[in-house]
């Protein structure tokens, strides 16, 4: 099982993908994970098909919880995704992150582009883009490597 202090963090904001937040929320807790919702620009945002969600915690709550971090969860594709590189905080947040290995997961971006956003630090070997298809499975699998990853 997980560490009671191993956090994954589901980022949230305006015209993200409700559909893959969901899942990716409803998988990782089913598994057992720590799984809280952050809101990146307000506390409650609506997603690209309208509905809205309402995170657990706010980037400036989480980031004191940065190093406890396994995963991160970034439910968009470009060219919503590009809004992020404009945060310090964001910015800051990963760095904390990578330092212990968390991996992140984002929407369908090819290498150039996730290199062209400057949010990771130097290697993007932990970072892993989610299929549009068979989405459920994929955070299945996700959820069982995380938990063995973590014992």
């Amino acid at each position: 099982m997980p560490r009671a202090e191993d956090y994954v963090f589901v980022l949230w904001a305006d015209e993200f993908e409700e559909t893959a937040a969901t899942i990716f929320v409803t998988e990782l807790r089913r598994a057992g994970l720590r799984v809280k919702v952050v809101g990146l620009t307000q506390r409650r945002s609506n997603g690209i098909y309208g509905l809205a969600l309402v995170p657990d915690l706010t980037l400036d709550e989480t980031l004191p919880l940065a190093l406890n971090a396994i995963c991160v969860v970034i439910p968009c594709k470009s060219p919503r995704v590009k809004q992020l590189r404009n945060d310090p905080r964001l910015r800051e947040f990963f760095y904390q992150a990578h330092s212990k290995r968390a991996r992140f997961v984002i929407g369908q971006l090819n290498e150039p582009d996730i290199a062209n956003l400057r949010l990771f630090p130097v290697s993007t070997d932990n970072v892993i883009v989610y299929p549009e298809e068979g989405l459920a499975e994929f955070v299945r699998k996700l959820a069982a490597s995380l938990t063995t990853s973590v014992q």
